[in-house]
């Protein structure tokens, strides 16, 4: 009897362990940068001109979520950090495990700079859930040249 109610306690032990497992939260597991919509040739050094493409991963979502993406100021000139670049914001409905895709054209006469690629993710009762962020670089462009004569 002493060893059917110790193989009882070590099942039930085992069984909640292996039900917290399945019951995880719904997370961002990654988030990369990189010259590709897929972000495969990773990198997080960009001239002025370049596609910035990051990939957030969503993971352990068993229902929809909303991933927000955005580029944020670190060090620019003549800029505020924190500052949110202008028509960077991308909301993505995701269902499931997926992957939200972002990607944001530079222009050629940027003054350059540090980011943060920013993804964040909320619930469907708009609570955030979590966040990641990627730093990137990009190299000053050359102003454009007036043509005054």
């Amino acid at each position: 009897m002493r060893n059917a109610a110790s193989l009882l306690i070590v099942a039930a032990v085992i069984f909640t362990a292996a039900f917290a497992c399945n019951m995880s939260s719904a997370n961002l597991s990654s988030l990369k940068t990189g010259k590709d919509p897929d972000a495969n040739s990773a990198s997080a050094k960009f001239a002025a001109g370049d596609t910035i493409y990051a990939v957030a991963e969503v993971a352990n979502n068993p229902g929809k979520v909303k991933v927000k993406m955005y580029i944020q100021v670190e060090n620019m000139a003549g800029v505020k950090p924190g500052t949110i670049i202008d028509n960077s914001v991308v909301n993505l409905d995701i269902d499931g495990d997926a992957v939200a895709k972002y990607k944001y054209e530079t222009v050629s006469d940027t003054a350059g700079g540090t980011f943060q690629i920013i993804a964040e993710m909320y619930n469907e009762n708009g609570e955030k859930k979590d966040s990641k962020a990627a730093t990137v670089t990009v190299a000053p462009g050359t102003p454009a040249s007036s043509d005054e004569d």
